[in-house]
């Protein structure tokens, strides 16, 4: 008997960024937040593989700039600039409970991220929720 899925998507918002620094060995920007996920405030820490950071910075912010707004004015707009990818792949961590993303762009760098496998889990049931739309 095949089991009824009533689950809704996982909504993520950042709250707040308390810090950003680097992780031991240099090698990522540890940024630490508070987010309300699924209506519940939680801390959460995102790693940014440090040659990638200012790519990603910059990238967002010229995002921003194109809309004519940036990230923290009045009239910013309710969802902010996003990075465009070509394609995202997912691949086992090391970690048994978390799954890899690569994120692959059109200038060839690729942008490996992990979540939690609740997260993967969440992020499928909301692909799947946007792609009946």
């Amino acid at each position: 008997m095949q089991e009824e899925n009533n689950l809704q998507p996982l909504q993520l918002q950042i709250a707040a960024l308390r810090a950003a620094e680097p992780v031991a060995d240099g090698a990522a920007i540890l940024l630490k937040a508070d987010a309300l996920l699924a209506g519940e405030r939680r801390s959460l820490a995102i790693a940014i593989m440090r040659d990638l950071a200012p790519l990603v910075a910059v990238t967002l912010l010229a995002k921003a700039a194109e809309a004519g707004t940036l990230p923290g004015e009045a009239n910013a707009p309710p969802v902010p600039p996003a990075l465009e990818c070509l394609g995202i792949g997912a691949v086992a961590a090391q970690d048994p409970s978390r799954v890899r993303l690569h994120l692959q762009f059109d200038n060839g760098l690729m942008l490996p991220a992990e979540i939690s496998k609740e997260a993967a889990r969440a992020l499928i049931r909301g692909l799947e929720s946007e792609l009946k739309s």
